[in-house]
Order: structure tokens, then C-alpha cells, then sequence
């Protein structure tokens, strides 16, 4: 898809519609190889390892999941120890997530709620806040968004976000990346706290099943990095740990090519660039 229109009217347009496209999209993610549910079904746990090293170990600990989806990432959690509260603006994403937590005999707690408007509902409950892979995207305001994720967490608790890059969110997607000159902006940077709005159009396909194609427009912003980390600054949180990744999660862009690890990579003789971030940050003691 294309941007075709800037859009300049209240966010709560855009949210509507975004939760329409996830309503929609969710049954189709959970029948999907991509997500991995027949794995999780045999007892596996659908989290990258790079992920769980990167945030460590929850055993015993609170953690809240922002944007979960369907909640498969948040009973993975589960698994590992931790006692997890999972929250989504999509209400069919939420019952599907409480439907495996009942299948699987997971316990969990999912919420259907947009995350902006919880400031103050979760006051200091959580060791941990967790969000991950294009979850940003879908948020207009990120100063509200480091608001709710400092409240969430009890002084001395952690958020960690694993996160495709801005960078690569700007690269263009009209013809594969197979040389340098193929990797360039076709997206803004600097989204300027303005969404745009992406119409279906006949080619598109749904990067979890190509044979699927949503009617439902969709709306999402642009956060260059100083953002990400002012929101949370701003916030009150103390960044600890700071890394990029040139590799990804999926094939995000047309000529990328799987390694043995399973993850995304540019193809050899185009200039690694960022393509995924994480980044724990801590609420003071006091």
C-alpha cells in the first residue's frame, strides 16, 4: 500500500478504523503459519530468543503487554514464569487471546482497551512493560504512550521494546532492495505527529497470508527515534540499554533474504542498515 492521504482530522477517526482492520485481520493471523499457533499448541514458546535475552528472566514478575494482538507473545510470557496482563484495541483480538489463555490453561489477563486512554487505570501494578514489532505505528501521541508505561511500572520495574527501526519504516516498498540504490525513502522520517492514511489497493496482501487482502482502510504515524526515546524521558524513565539490529523478524521488504536464524536481512552488497531496535528503560526507586 501507498499513502494517499495525509490526514489531518481527530485521531479517533484513525483509531476506528485501525481497530476495524484489526478486528477483521485477527482470525485470519490466528489461522496462520506466521504466528505459529500449532508450535505454541505443542507446548513451544513463540518468543525469538533474541527477545527473551534481550529482556531476561520473568519468572514470578508482573508483566503487562502493550498492543498484544491475539496474545500469543503474552502467554508465551506466561510460560515462562511471569503473570501477565495483556491489553489491545481490538476487541476480537482480545477474545481470541482469552480463548487460547482458556484452551492452553494459560492464566492471564487480557484488556481490550487503545492503550492512550489508561493514563492513571494501572497504577504501579507491574515489574515489567513489554511491546514489540509494529506496535508504534499504530500510536499518535507517544508522550501519552510514555505517560501510561511509567505509571504501569512499580519503581524499580523495567519496560523493554523490541521495535522495528524508523529507518527502516522509510524504505520504499515499489520494487525489491537489491542494490544500494534500491534503499531509499518512500516514507517520512519525521512523521511531524501527523498519520497517513493507506487505502486498500488490488496488489496488496497480508504480510501473515498473502491470500488475504482487508477492504478497511488503515492509519499510522511516523516516529523518528528522538521521539521514541523523549517520550520516555519525559516520562520520568531512566534509559539503561540502547541496541540495533540489521536484521528483522519477517520479510518487511521485497528482495530481504532469511538466514539460518530465521530473521530478515538486506541482501549481500546493500549497506546494512537498522531494521530493529530494543531498548530497556527503568523507573527510579525514588
Amino acid at each position: 500500500m501507498v499513502p494517499v492521504i495525509r490526514h489531518d482530522g481527530e485521531p479517533g477517526e484513525a483509531y476506528a478504523h485501525n481497530r476495524a482492520f484489526w478486528d477483521e485481520v485477527t482470525p485470519v493471523h490466528a489461522s496462520s503459519d506466521f504466528y505459529r499457533v500449532d508450535e505454541f499448541r505443542r507446548g513451544a514458546s513463540v518468543l525469538h530468543d533474541f527477545v527473551t535475552e534481550e529482556v531476561g528472566d520473568v519468572s514470578g514478575l508482573r508483566l503487562l503487554h502493550l498492543q498484544c494482538h491475539f496474545g500469543l507473545d503474552t502467554l508465551s510470557w506466561a510460560r515462562l514464569g511471569a503473570h501477565v496482563t495483556g491489553v489491545d484495541i481490538s476487541g476480537a483480538s482480545i477474545d481470541r487471546a482469552r480463548g487460547l489463555a482458556s484452551e492452553f490453561g494459560v492464566p492471564a489477563t487480557f484488556l481490550r482497551s487503545n492503550i492512550l486512554e489508561m493514563d492513571g487505570q494501572l497504577e504501579g501494578q507491574f515489574d515489567r512493560v513489554f511491546t514489540s514489532f509494529g506496535a508504534l505505528c499504530w500510536l499518535g501521541d507517544l508522550k501519552s504512550w510514555g505517560r501510561v508505561i511509567a505509571g504501569a511500572l512499580k519503581p524499580g520495574g523495567v519496560f523493554n521494546i523490541i521495535e522495528f527501526h524508523p529507518v527502516m519504516d522509510t524504505l520504499q516498498q515499489l520494487r525489491p532492495i537489491n542494490e544500494n540504490v534500491d534503499a531509499f525513502p518512500q516514507y517520512p522520517y519525521f512523521g511531524e505527529g501527523v498519520s497517513l492514511r493507506f487505502d486498500p489497493e488490488g496488489d496488496d496482501s497480508d504480510y501473515a497470508d498473502p491470500s488475504f487482502s482487508s477492504q478497511e482502510s488503515t492509519f499510522e504515524w511516523f516516529h523518528p527515534m528522538s521521539e521514541i526515546v523523549g517520550a520516555l524521558i519525559d516520562a520520568g524513565l531512566v534509559i539503561e540499554r540502547f541496541r540495533e539490529y540489521p536484521f528483522v523478524t519477517y520479510k518487511a521488504r521485497q528482495g530481504m533474504v532469511e538466514g539460518e536464524d530465521g530473521l530478515w536481512r538486506l541482501p549481500p552488497g546493500v549497506v546494512p542498515l537498522p531494521l530493529m531496535f530494543s531498548l530497556r528503560a527503568a523507573k527510579p526507586l525514588a
